[in-house]
């Protein structure tokens, strides 16, 4: 059994209340920061709302501690001076409290669709990118992923190299594979083989597929070889630092990049277009954007 016990408290008290918890040997707490959405530059943003109160919740289990919940409420109530009234109380099935997502498939509109794990459909007439997001960012739900997506499964990449820098899940690598790329590099700066070697398996792909752990923007790893395609889905300004940092027009004669947001976009078009490309392809749902690049004279 798990159990959750939950106070009210000032959002500006959360680190103060978290060290008094965990100087108690207290740990497993949870809160959701009072955040407002706000449009910024390079996509969107937030701000704290410091002034606002927080749920915070401590979970203990039965696994770990005896005698729950008595042994707890004077705990919290000592360490906090709190009174008993002030926490609420509830329990929760430890066997199923590791939430599973359970996403919908997704129909690109081009003959694909992205078919999720738990998911029982047939596909007869469709082309299907097997999915499973794990832990990792991409699930394909964004519009950016699905922009970049489907420029990728529109082109016949046969015997192609690609660079997917910023690969997270891997989604675009896999697509990329699956269009019959001989080789497949995917670059992120966490470590996320686990999770792209686990759907290139899905998807039954036998081709070359690497992935590296390296910082694109600080760190010391370099991009020295040439590729047919390179792919960037992570936004207008870290896109530029990469490209600054490795010169990186020169390794590619055409670039899919996506993540951006229709109100910054002209300085990387600029970019390009002074690195001697052209827009070949551009799409847009909703306020983001993915361009296909291409090298105005190919190498």
């Amino acid at each position: 059994m798990l159990h959750e016990f939950t106070i009210n408290i000032p959002y500006k008290e959360v680190q103060e209340v978290t060290d008094l918890l965990n100087a108690a040997g207290i740990y497993n707490l949870y809160y959701e920061s009072p955040i407002e959405i706000i449009k910024v530059q390079n996509g969107y943003g937030y701000e704290e709302k410091e002034d606002q109160n927080v749920e915070l919740k401590i979970y203990a289990s039965d696994l770990e501690v005896e005698n729950l919940p008595e042994s707890y409420y004077p705990l919290l109530e000592t360490t906090l001076s709190i009174s008993r009234e002030e926490i609420k109380y509830t329990t929760h099935d430890e066997t199923n409290w590791e939430q599973s997502y359970e996403f919908e498939d997704i129909d690109l509109g081009n003959g694909w669709v992205i078919k999720y794990p738990n998911s029982e459909k047939q596909y007869i007439d469709k082309n299907v990118l097997k999915f499973d997001p794990l832990a990792a960012f991409g699930t394909g739900l964004h519009e950016t992923t699905q922009g970049c997506l489907r420029m990728i499964l529109d082109k016949d990449l046969t015997g192609k190299s690609v660079l997917d820098l910023g690969t997270g899940s891997g989604m675009l690598a896999i697509a990329a594979s699956l269009k019959g790329a001989s080789q497949v590099v995917a670059v992120d700066y966490e470590e996320v083989a686990r999770e792209l070697y686990h759907n290139a398996e899905l998807n039954n792909l036998t081709n070359d597929l690497q992935v590296v752990q390296a910082d694109l923007i600080t760190g010391d790893y370099t991009i020295d070889e040439n590729y047919d395609l390179i792919l960037i889905n992570i936004g207008a300004n870290e896109t530029m630092s990469i490209i600054e940092k490795h010169d990186l027009l020169k390794n590619s004669d055409h670039f899919f990049i996506s993540g951006l947001v229709e109100w910054h976009i002209d300085e990387l078009i600029n970019v390009f277009t002074k690195g001697g490309f052209l827009i070949k392809d551009k799409s847009q749902t909703n306020e983001w954007v993915s361009i296909h690049f291409k090298r105005e004279d190919p190498k």
